[in-house]
């Protein structure tokens, strides 16, 4: 029994943190897009924060920190009156730690990068890890815009219950990039969105999973209101 004792003591501290976080969030205007997944979403973070500075002043959790005490550390350290948006990451290993991470950033939108097997030894089946995964969708307001990556199986297979958006290379897909072609230059594909435009961009990143996580990127620039044509130079950096 007194082996538990430090236990709770940090488990209580983390918490105390959590709502001094939540609370000194909440002094500001900004929108929060919460990113998560199986896999793909520190990739998707940096695409998503590079893309909306043609529009917005943006603020995104750094390298590997997408635990509570790391978006802690973020919201506390450099969150600042004039950022418009945060690109929070949030991992998980447990049930109920994604839901967690929403009660300290808040986020109006959301991106679902993939569901897969990553830490089923700690989430015990694959329903855990889909569901957590869910409480992003779960901690959205009903006018926040959630994205998901359409031509991951599991999340075909397993689609929420909440309104949602996919994109992906599939013709199925809400956002489609398409004509991926590969060079020695980089890579050219086309973005197709869901009101009949399309675009052309270029990028030096290979690999259709980066075009995947790109159009993910691409495609909450869009929704947010950022126009297309703007977009294209982002890329190129």
């Amino acid at each position: 029994e007194s082996g538990e004792l430090p236990c709770i003591v940090v488990e209580n501290t983390l918490r105390a943190y959590g709502e001094i976080a939540r609370r000194y969030r909440e002094m500001f205007s900004f929108k929060v897009i919460g990113i998560t997944g199986s896999y793909g979403k520190t990739s998707v973070k940096y695409y998503l924060n590079t893309l909306l500075q043609a529009q917005f002043n943006s603020l995104m959790t750094p390298e590997s920190y997408n635990t509570p005490m790391g978006v802690v550390k973020t919201i506390r350290g450099q969150l600042k009156p004039y950022h418009e948006v945060f690109v929070c990451e949030m991992g998980a290993q447990n049930v109920g730690d994604i839901k967690e991470l929403c009660g300290i950033a808040g986020p109006r939108h959301g991106i679902i990068t993939a569901l897969g097997q990553q830490h089923l030894e700690s989430f015990k089946s694959q329903e855990n890890i889909i569901k957590t995964k869910y409480e992003l969708a779960d901690a959205l307001p009903e006018d926040g815009f959630l994205l998901l990556n359409g031509d991951n199986e599991l999340i075909r297979t397993n689609l929420p219950r909440h309104r949602f958006m996919t994109y992906g290379l599939t013709d199925e897909n809400d956002y489609r990039a398409s004509d991926v072609k590969v060079s020695s230059r980089g890579t050219v594909f086309t973005l197709h969105t869901p009101d009949g435009q399309s675009c052309d961009f270029q990028t030096a990143l290979l690999g259709e999973h980066n075009i995947v996580n790109l159009t993910g990127a691409l495609a909450m620039c869009h929704l947010l209101g950022i126009p297309l044509t703007a977009l294209k130079p982002r890329l190129l950096k």
